[in-house]
């Protein structure tokens, strides 16, 4: 078949309208690291029961060091976090579910220094949301709401009409937030920890139209080799998951696949991304207080993994975090679609190809259609993430594409982190599971491996591309809120997890290699094409 027709075959015809695991992925961002989004899963729930389900987890604060008391991490009383759901492949939210949190401090005694006053206990009334941990001398506590088809209190913007809102309902007022897991004398044994952080499950309605919720510290799920990639050109064989040892703030919700069908789903495809908002207006005043005022500005958001972090340039990574998917036909698609012509030699494609040597810079609808588009059913033989609802086919935005419809992969024999790529059409980029091996699946795409399993180019190289960072440090959980638990402040190590490079990488972390190689210059390419070729 010719290439531009295994083209069409990803995306199908056209569109005229034609959010990453991201960690301090634009340069504002990073001084407001409360408000950080760094990872956005969406997926089917694979617990038993639960597969009329749909789990929905939003990230924030990277690299939280665990031991970093005596005033830990925590979620900002002053930042609004949202998950969004749209529904119709319009690029707009149909349904919100916001968190806005609230912390006590010195709520037994202010006299003190001390995170708590003594062991961390269960609360009085654990099936009552609102009952607090004993001994918890900061705890916080969080309301959820869900929104329709806009929000009056968010943030529309790129010119929204934020009247023109949805009905809003409060499903969870004053719930209690996992407490941090500071260490034995606080905390207790590992499995004594673990029975507060589930005291932190609510469950919202009965069964099987209940929502279950879920937020406080999790392990930072995302294993990669920063370290190796990030400082200049002191590479490393082998790797580290230099994730490792550290923790996040999660904001998890888990609600019926009805809900979603009731705020407009009838194909079974959603498109899921999460943002964090603050007052416009911030005034610190003499006594040590800060008022906060006006509406809400969005200041983060996320959907795919890596999309700001390594796909968007740097002149425009703050304006990405401040701007809705519904722009991003305008404002990005062209970063994607054509990095070669728009960014020039040392965006991430055009250095791939350097590498590769087979890597197309430009006309890249295979990457619109799983980062913008969803994919059209049957393509390679998998389900299709691409929204059949609008006319002229689904806006081009940055939102986690996920077929409800897929069962999730349950048995081992069949689940793979590598996802499409390894045979599994139940994970990335169907949507995101909190284990899918992101970094790989992202790169191998970036490189061309679609369009050579598509026959469109012969492109082996692109097949090999990883860090080959292959797992987690910490086991993920088989139920909600599936995340691994944080790491322990008394107890913990970082960098273990080593693994070798593969020969693509040539002993490389991937984004330190082509760093080097765009600081080298040609002549370090020529060098790698020759030894890639044997």
């Amino acid at each position: 078949m010719a290439a531009a027709a295994m083209l069409a075959l990803v995306v199908g015809e056209p569109s005229p309208n034609s959010e990453a695991s991201s960690h301090r992925d634009a340069p504002l961002i990073t001084e407001d690291p409360t408000a950080d989004n760094t990872d956005v899963y969406a997926f089917v729930s694979s617990e038993p029961g639960r597969q009329d389900h749909v789990t929905l987890i939003s990230n924030f604060i990277p690299l939280e060091e665990p031991g970093d008391g005596p005033n830990y991490y925590r979620f900002s009383d002053n930042v609004l976090y949202e998950i969004k759901v749209d529904t119709n492949g319009d690029a707009k939210a149909d349904l919100t579910y916001q968190f806005d949190f609230s912390t006590q401090i010195g709520a037994i005694t202010p006299n003190t220094f001390l995170y708590n006053t003594g062991k961390i206990g269960l609360p009085p009334d654990p099936g009552d949301p609102s009952s607090q941990y004993t001994n918890l001398n900061q705890p916080q506590s969080y309301v959820v709401t869900e929104i329709g088809a806009s929000n009056k209190r968010g943030n529309d913007g790129d010119g929204g009409d934020d009247d023109d809102r949805g009905q809003s309902q409060v499903l969870l007022r004053n719930a209690r937030v996992a407490p941090i897991h500071i260490g034995p004398s606080s905390t207790g044994t590992p499995e004594e920890y673990e029975t507060l952080a589930n005291a932190a499950v609510h469950t919202v309605g009965s069964s099987p139209n209940d929502i279950r919720v879920f937020a406080g510290p999790r392990d930072e799920g995302f294993y990669v080799d920063l370290m190796g990639n990030f400082d200049l050109l002191n590479l490393r064989d082998p790797g580290v998951d230099t994730t490792s040892g550290f923790n996040v703030h999660t904001i998890a919700i888990e609600i019926p696949k009805s809900r979603l069908a009731a705020a407009g789903d009838t194909d079974g495809v959603i498109g899921v991304w999460s943002s964090a908002s603050r007052r416009k207006g911030s005034v610190l005043r003499d006594d040590d207080e800060s008022d906060h005022s006006g509406k809400m500005v969005q200041v983060s958001r996320l959907g795919n993994p890596l999309v700001n972090e390594v796909l968007i340039p740097l002149g425009f990574k703050d304006k990405f975090n401040a701007t809705q998917p519904k722009s991003d036909a305008k404002n990005i698609e062209d970063f994607i679609v054509n990095p070669g012509s728009s960014q020039g030699g040392a965006a991430l494609v055009p250095l791939l190809n350097g590498v590769t040597g087979c890597t197309p810079t430009d006309g890249r609808v295979d990457l619109q259609a799983v980062l913008l588009q969803g994919i059209a059913a049957g393509t390679l033989g998998l389900p299709g993430t691409r929204d059949t609802q609008r006319d002229g086919g689904p806006v081009s935005a940055d939102v986690l594409h996920l077929n409800t419809n897929v069962a999730p992969t349950t048995g081992t024999g069949s689940y793979s982190p590598l996802g499409a790529f390894g045979g599994d059409v139940a994970g990335f980029p169907n949507g995101r599971r909190v284990g899918d091996d992101v970094l790989d699946i992202d790169a191998r795409a970036a490189a061309g491996a679609i369009l050579h399993l598509l026959g469109a180019i012969n492109c082996p190289a692109s097949l090999g591309i990883s860090d080959n960072v292959q797992s987690n440090d910490v086991p993920y959980l088989d139920h909600f809120p599936y995340l691994g638990l944080p790491h322990q402040g008394y107890n913990h190590e970082h960098d273990h997890g080593v693994s070798v490079f593969s020969a693509a990488t040539l002993g490389m972390g991937l984004l330190g290699f082509i760093l080097a190689i765009a600081v080298a210059g040609p002549g370090a390419i020529g060098a790698v094409r020759r030894r890639l070729r044997g």
